[in-house]
């Protein structure tokens, strides 16, 4: 099987993005592999345990696709009217690959806009990427938050 290019994983990313950043969340839960899994850690341990340690996020496949829907809703008040959101990502190094797939790292900056506020989380990334019959799917995502802490954003509302 050929190795990926940095290009063909620079696409994939970038594809992630525009789907978060165009509020299309049932298909980005559709890019995960039915064992994936979306990881934000604290932010004074971005490499915890995820079994040791209190996540900001810790969703199997199975809540990762729950907070895709619930963030469709007009339940999810913190998000409707959806904010205005754009994932920049940069930096992009493929850190190891082999037949089943990649580990890709890569900087991001989100910026979510809401209420005459912007709030731009800086964060640093690590995906696991795997091949499948439908293409490229994520196994994980880790977004480690390159900040003191939540404040003055508050909360993470939408995906990064």
């Amino acid at each position: 099987m050929a190795l990926l290019t940095r290009a063909e994983v620079e696409d994939f990313l970038y594809h992630e993005a525009a789907l978060l950043d165009d509020w299309k969340t049932m298909e980005w839960s559709g890019l995960f592999t039915e064992d994936g899994e979306y990881l934000v850690p604290p932010t004074d341990l971005p490499d915890a345990d995820k079994n040791a340690a209190l996540f900001i996020i810790n969703d199997d496949h199975h809540r990762l696709v729950q907070r895709a829907k619930r963030l469709t809703r007009r339940t999810a008040h913190v998000e409707f009217p959806h904010s205005k959101v754009r994932h920049t990502i940069h930096n992009v190094r493929i850190l190891e690959q082999d037949e089943a797939g990649v580990t890709v790292a890569s900087n991001q900056v989100v910026y979510r806009a809401k209420r005459q506020n912007l709030d731009t989380f800086v964060c640093h990334t690590v995906h696991r990427l795997v091949r499948t019959p439908a293409g490229l799917r994520i196994k994980s995502k880790r977004v480690m938050l390159d900040i003191d802490g939540l404040r003055p954003h508050g909360m993470v509302s939408a995906i990064l």
